[in-house]
């Protein structure tokens, strides 16, 4: 009895695991395959419970496909974990930013509170929801004396969204053809030779509203990045901001082809866990990220922001001083 007991769960915990790995895969129509990817970290648990389970019950042939399933999975997850190798010597002089993006809940972030997270810990801020409130907020909080170059586009409710930075912004303009408005950048960064791009980006919601608008802005910034990091040249391009979707949708997957790199998972912050940000509520998905091209990451992490509804992600990326020379 305790075999069989042992085998009807080792065959369920390997179809969940098998649904884990296969949800990165799947092409996301609606919100059944979209709910799918965004537990699957969770759900790759199952898979050693797998081999346990079979291997109890004397299943040998499943016990095999489980520890295939288990190392398939380690072998996507653990990456995200280890970073950059420790003392590996740079092969390019390059000059560290920080960049920290952060989704002020519409509006209700605490202004000297992501003012002061801001001031000590960012080169370049990029917000999103930022409201005509915040906005006025931050800038009394001291944020425009911190950072005194800015482009900024405040609205109601999620609309609103900026850049704020140490360095010169030398040109500046709105990305239109989303739902949500979007913002582009060239920040001229001291000691690099090329300036760089930097986007503040926010994909709307795919949950619980219909999917449809997050599934077509998500295709149209794959081309946006493309048609970025073309005009962009030899200079690094940062894009940061509020996805509304994890790492392990297909759709994302698909923005990382055009030759960005996410550097959360590069620098070793794992599922960098962000949404839902509340200080009393441990977060469940990381759906804010900072992509890089012609850039790498070294150090990411995630950061408490007190009134809004995310965590910001704070990151350390290395920006070469000329790409053009390599």
């Amino acid at each position: 009895m305790m075999r069989l007991l042992a085998s009807l769960l080792g065959v369920l915990s390997l179809v969940t695991a098998m649904s884990a790995l296969g949800a990165r895969y799947l092409p996301i129509s609606g919100h059944p395959t979209l709910i799918l990817a965004a537990v699957a970290p969770y759900l790759s648990l199952a898979a050693p419970a797998a081999v346990l389970l079979l291997g109890l019950s004397r299943r040998w042939l499943l016990t095999v496909v489980a520890l295939a399933v288990t190392t398939a999975l380690v072998g996507v997850y653990a990456p995200r974990y280890q970073g950059p190798p420790a003392g590996e010597p740079h092969t390019f002089a390059a000059v560290d930013v920080r960049v920290l993006t952060a989704n002020l809940g519409m509006g209700q972030a605490d202004p000297p509170a992501l003012v002061a997270l801001a001031r000590d810990n960012a080169d370049i801020v990029a917000v999103q929801e930022m409201t005509q409130g915040a906005a006025d907020g931050l800038s009394a909080g001291g944020v425009d004396a911190a950072f005194p170059y800015r482009v900024v586009v405040p609205a109601p409710q999620m609309s609103g969204i900026g850049i704020w930075s140490r360095y010169p912004i030398v040109s500046s303009g709105r990305i239109d053809g989303y739902a949500l408005p979007m913002l582009g950048a060239r920040i001229r960064i001291p000691g690099v030779i090329v300036d760089t791009t930097v986007l503040s980006v926010h994909l709307p919601a795919p949950w619980p509203q219909p999917i449809g608008l997050w599934l077509q802005d998500i295709a149209l910034l794959a081309d946006t990045l493309q048609e970025v990091g073309t005009a962009a040249g030899a200079g690094a391009v940062i894009v940061a901001g509020d996805f509304n979707a994890t790492a392990d949708m297909e759709p994302f997957q698909r923005l990382l082809k055009q030759g960005y790199g996410d550097a959360g998972a590069d620098a070793g912050a794992g599922l960098a866990r962000t949404y839902p940000g509340h200080a009393n509520r441990p977060p469940l998905l990381g759906i804010d990220h900072v992509l890089v091209k012609n850039c790498s990451a070294a150090t990411a992490r995630t950061v408490t922001v007190p009134g809004a509804d995310h965590r910001g992600l704070l990151t350390t990326l290395r920006v070469p001083v000329d790409m053009t020379a390599s």
